[in-house]
Parts: structure tokens; sequence; C-alpha cells
């Protein structure tokens, strides 16, 4: 009996600790009636459904879980595309408001973040409406009157700023705030630096996001932040892009989440960038951030990461492409690097790919039209399946090509030449080393081909 009860009674302790970690989130809007409310949490540009509830006759609505809430920005979705965000730091508080006028009537119990956060927001909004208001007017008073105000609005906000700075809400502002850039400093002729704001942008564009908070990855602000800025450094250099990555990386703690979020952004962008040769800098990321930082990832995503990479460092522009050795028309082995001419394309492409089909006779076009340049290609083909492959040759006319075909199905060419799309394609030189790769028109290919020879 002892034992049943001390069981039971350990059993009812459990469940009231587990229930007091969970959420309970009391709403009253004055107006709402019969609808269907939704608490959906913010992952990057996209909003999710964490929970839904239905507002009874008064207004009221609960959102409640067992689980505590990620710390971020959520959403409360109320009907009639009506919605407010809401802080989630504390796991249970109330609020209040009037269906007619949500902003301006928003109150919050229990919860000192989101009174922050909307007295911020509201006093913004009640001073940015004033100061339109007073821009349309060309009289002393109201010129001098704006003057002030906007001078008063200016100080409010670095004084909040500056008085909850360690806030939840005071991070969430500031992260949409876009860093005051100082005066140009002078060069040695006297002049001001002419590169400067690009310099101070690449150097102190998160100046304002905590990048050590995790809770900011669960808001709409930060994955706008890292995507803007990724796409503004196209033009660096890769040893650039690779120094200035991991400046940045460190600005995170080692093993949090928000490491882990950034590493896998900024190693996307690499990866999908169309800047040619930027997979260097990808290799970089999955080498330092995935291999030598096991402890970010799970053992199934490190071990895949290690099998990609193991291939990638070979295939960089630089790099002595590995060899190839397929199959010819004729049943004739045949190697990629026996290709003795000045340059050697290496096209890997598929017979059921449209812009192969497509591309295939623009290529055949170019290398005839520049026979004499030393220009070959080196053509393997996905699958094996002989019939479509000699009447792909056949129909887009590419005889001239060094066509192979991997029959015995020994080759990854999706893995070992990192052929994610088709067609790839890679340029050698006469010493097999990689001068250009990528998925590209004859343009480019032209460009490469004669650049390097003027070299």
């Amino acid at each position: 009996m002892l034992k049943t009860l001390l069981t039971t009674f350990l059993f009812c302790l459990l469940s009231s600790i587990a229930y007091t970690q969970g959420y309970k989130i009391n709403g009253r809007i004055s107006g709402l009636k019969d609808s269907i409310c939704y608490l959906t949490y913010y992952y990057e540009n996209q909003n999710f459904v964490q929970d839904s509830t239905f507002a009874s006759s008064d207004g009221t609505i609960v959102f409640e879980g067992k689980n505590p809430l990620k710390g971020g920005m959520y959403n409360i979705m109320i009907g009639g595309w009506q919605s407010f965000d809401v802080l989630i730091t504390d796991q249970k508080f109330s609020f209040e408001a009037n269906i007619k006028d949500i902003f301006t009537t928003l109150k919050f119990f229990g919860s000192r973040e989101n009174d922050l956060f909307y007295s911020y927001q509201q006093k913004s909004v009640k001073d940015a409406l004033k100061i339109l208001e007073l821009s349309k007017k060309t009289d002393s008073v109201s010129v001098n009157q704006l003057y002030g105000l906007q001078y008063e609005s200016a100080r409010y906000k670095k004084k909040f700023l500056k008085a909850f700075e360690e806030t939840f809400a005071s991070k969430i502002i500031k992260s949409t705030l876009a860093t005051d850039i100082p005066p140009a400093p002078k060069l040695a002729n006297g002049e001001e630096d002419p590169l400067w704001e690009n310099k101070f942008f690449v150097e102190h564009y998160f100046d304002n996001i905590d990048l050590t908070d995790d809770r900011l990855i669960n808001t709409p602000f930060l994955y706008q932040s890292v995507k803007y800025y990724c796409d503004q450094l196209e033009f660096l250099s890769n040893d650039s892009l690779i120094i200035l990555m991991d400046s940045f990386l460190n600005r995170s703690r080692k093993t949090s989440p928000m490491r882990k979020y950034l590493v896998s952004k900024v190693a996307n962008q690499a990866e999908t960038s169309k800047v040619m040769g930027r997979d260097a800098v990808y290799a970089h990321l999955l080498n330092k951030y995935y291999i030598n930082d096991p402890l970010l990832w799970d053992s199934l995503t490190v071990r895949l990461v290690k099998e990609r990479y193991k291939f990638l460092k070979n295939l960089l522009i630089g790099s002595t492409i590995p060899n190839l050795k397929a199959t010819d028309v004729n049943g004739k082995n045949r190697a990629l690097y026996e290709m003795k001419s000045a340059y050697t394309i290496l096209y890997i492409y598929a017979t059921d790919c449209h812009h192969c089909k497509n591309f295939t006779p623009q290529l055949v076009k170019f290398v005839q039209t520049n026979k004499a340049k030393g220009i070959e290609v080196f053509a393997p083909v996905f699958g094996n399946n002989l019939e479509t492959w000699k009447a792909f040759i056949k129909e887009f006319g590419s005889e001239s090509f060094v066509n192979v075909i991997d029959n015995k199905g020994k080759i990854n060419l999706y893995q070992e030449f990192d052929a994610q799309f088709t067609p790839t394609i890679y340029i050698l030189d006469k010493d097999k080393k990689i001068i250009g790769k990528g998925n590209m028109n004859i343009e480019t290919i032209q460009d490469i081909i004669f650049s390097n020879r003027k070299l």
C-alpha cells in the first residue's frame, strides 16, 4: 500500500512539475466573437501554427500547452485578417485589447517584455504620425515643432535602447535599426575615403544584432539580415569572404543554436552562389564548421558532410581534376587524362535533361568554330542506357565529342564530380587543372578560355 501511495505521489508531483513548465497565454479581445484564433511562430520569412483555440462569446482566448515555447517572436491571428506579435520570454501571461483598434489598446499583464515592446511601438507610431502631420505645414511655428519632435523622438529611442539594452524587447527593436555610419576618415591625400561606406557595411552591419541570443532565430528579422548581408558580399574574393565569414560566425557562441543556424545559412549561400568558384568558400565552411566542429551536428550529418568534402576539395578552381575512365561508343576504354588538347571541356549531362538538349548543339558549334584553338570535349553521360545515349548523340550532333558511358555502374558522377545539376561543366587547361566550372553558357566558356590564353 505504501509503495502504491509513493508511486502515485511521485506521478502527481512529476505531472505537476511538467505542467508548470508549460505555457499559458490568456487574452480577452473586446468585440471578438466566434472566431478561431491561432498562435503562430516565426521561422525566417514564414509563419507556422503552434497552437489554436476558439474565442468565447466575450472574446476570451486561451493558448495552453504542456511543453514550454521556444523564446522568440510569435504572432496571434484572431480572424478577419487581424494579427499582432507577442514576445515569448515569459511562459505565462495575459493581455487585453479592443477589436476596433488592437494596436493602441493592447495591454499586457505578467509580461514586462511585451509591455516594453508595445510601449516603444505605440509611442514611436504616435510620434511618426505627428511628424508626418507637421511636415505638411510650412509656417515657422510648425517647422520648429517638427524639428523639436524629431529630436525628442530620436532621443527617446536612444534612451530606451540604452535603459533596457539587456531585454529581449530592446534587442528586437535594435535589430531592425540601421547602424549609424560615422564620417569617412581622411586618406593620405586629405580626401575622404570613397570606399568608406562599403568597408563600414562589411565590418559593422551586425553591430545592432546580438548574435549570442538564440531567440532571434525565431523572428523574421535575423533571416532577412543574414540574407541581405550575404547577397551584398558577392563582389568579394574567396579569400576575403572566408576571413569575413569566420569573423562573422565567431560572433555567435560555440555549439549554440545560433551558431548552427548561421553556419547553415552562409554555407547554403556559398553553395548556391552564382559566382564561379564560390564552392571554395563552401568547402572551407564544411571543413571548419561541420567536420571540425562535430558537436553542432548529429553524427549522420557529419558523416555525409565528410563524404561530400572528400570529393569537393579536389574539384575547386585551381585543382587538378581527378581522372575519369569510361567506355566510348565503340566499346573502347577512354580516360580524361588521355586528352592532349590545350583545353578540355568536361561536359557531364543526361539524355533526359531539357537544358542539355538545348545546350549540346550550341557546344558542338562552339567547338567546331574554335577547333584551331585546341578545344575538345570529354562527355560522360548519367546512366547506362546505351540506346538512349547513342540516340541522343546522333540527334544533337555531338559525334565530335569523346562520348563515354559508365556501362558497369562504377562511377558516381553526382558525388565524385559534384554534378549536382545537368549539365555540369568543367573547363580544364592542358594539365587538367580546373580553370572554370559550373552550369555556364557559351559566352562564359568563351570568356574563360580566351582570357586564359592571354595570360
